[in-house]
């Protein structure tokens, strides 16, 4: 998640003046290791199943932004996995951790981010004594949650339905099949890869298929842009013990060479008709599609790096939905900003040889476009 939206999300959260099963408000940072380690635990072995957040600078109850610029006990990113991996956890397995520090109000807020992981439940294998206070001890074997607003007590473990569920989150027995095939997506090494079948090394279950493929007479724009335009077509079909769970059309571009998921079509609207429109492929970071033409990059291939380099030049990649649609009315604003931007492409395209002098047009229309939309992306990305 970039800053802005992290930023955004953390001040929606501070306006709600409580604590929830995802974040914490601390008005200032630990100043012991031990209630440090505690709520890193209990965070880490949240049961909403997301990243979790520690607000420091924030007064709990109130919501009142005090800042950490003055805070003595004020520890950054390093320190604080420094801590981690020297207390002795299970299996050698540690919360993983990453430090924001957002301006907020003219203060500086720190954002504890405690990453969403299957490896729950965290717990430590020896006791850990605070030598500042001596009467709080984090306790081996003793798991730790947090249930709404509160975590477990430092010298108690969590109720047994608690613990229960953190053992199925481990073994993914607490996620749906569709769920369950994106998070395996993610790891490219545990699939074994055959001509036209796919299957996952540790849940064979799970298996990727592709249809026969033939060649496509008009290509998209963004085949145009390749060393070579020739395309082919395919369906990939995912399955789970052979019912289907996702299927998606896939493109082979640069004549084989990069073969991807077929991103979605969105469009801008300058006007309230839809008669002045403008056309654009785009991907989002977490949808299945975008995970699949990750999973389907050739990551040793040196063609397909340099196709893939030109495709992603004309189609966006939005971090999430909400991004994607704040753009989108960003964008609608802002015609002026995008015309100037497809005017300074100094490129008419000229030997991207098609009979039709519409249709040359329109490709070259829809590459500049994609082309001036990823500045603007980037613009607005700086101003958020």
């Amino acid at each position: 998640m970039n800053d802005n939206d992290l930023c955004l999300e953390i001040e929606n959260i501070i306006l709600t003046k409580r604590e929830d099963d995802y974040w914490d408000f601390k008005q200032a940072h630990h100043a012991n290791t031990a209630d440090l380690l505690h709520d890193i635990i209990c965070m880490a072995n949240n049961r909403a199943d997301r990243d979790a957040y520690i607000i420091f600078g924030i007064v709990d109850k109130t919501g009142e932004i005090v800042g950490v610029e003055t805070d003595e006990n004020r520890r950054n990113q390093q320190e604080i996995i420094n801590q981690l991996k020297s207390k002795k956890f299970a299996g050698g397995v540690r919360p993983k951790i990453e430090m924001r520090t957002l301006e907020i109000q003219n203060h500086e807020i720190d954002v504890l981010i405690i990453n969403n992981t299957l490896d729950t439940p965290y717990y430590l294998i020896e006791d850990f004594h605070d030598k500042e206070r001596k009467d709080r001890v984090v306790r081996a074997n003793y798991i730790y949650t947090r249930v709404s607003d509160t975590n477990t007590d430092i010298d108690k473990s969590a109720d047994h339905n608690h613990v229960e569920y953190l053992w199925k989150k481990r073994f993914g027995l607490h996620m749906t099949p569709y769920e369950k095939l994106k998070h395996k997506l993610r790891t490219r090494s545990e699939w074994v890869r055959e001509e036209q079948h796919h299957y996952n090394k540790t849940n064979p279950e799970f298996t990727l298929s592709f249809e026969d493929y033939e060649k496509q007479d008009d290509p998209e724009f963004y085949a145009y842009v390749m060393t070579n335009c020739s395309t082919y077509n395919s369906i990939l079909n995912a399955n789970y013990f052979g019912t289907m769970l996702y299927s998606r059309g896939v493109v082979f571009l640069d004549s084989g060479r990069y073969k991807t998921t077929i991103p979605e079509w969105g469009f801008l609207h300058f006007d309230e008709y839809h008669q002045d429109t403008v056309a654009f492929k785009y991907f989002e970071e977490d949808d299945i599609s975008y995970l699949l033409h990750n999973y389907l990059f050739k990551e040793d291939s040196e063609e397909a790096a340099y196709a893939r380099f030109k495709f992603l030049e004309v189609v966006l990649v939005f971090d999430t939905e909400n991004e994607k649609n704040a753009f989108i009315e960003y964008a609608n604003c802002n015609k002026g900003k995008f015309t100037n931007f497809v005017k300074d492409i100094n490129c008419d395209y000229s030997w991207i040889e098609v009979n039709n002098g519409r249709v040359h047009k329109k490709i070259v229309g829809d590459i500049k476009a994609g082309i001036a939309l990823k500045q603007m992306l980037n613009e607005f990305r700086k101003q958020v």
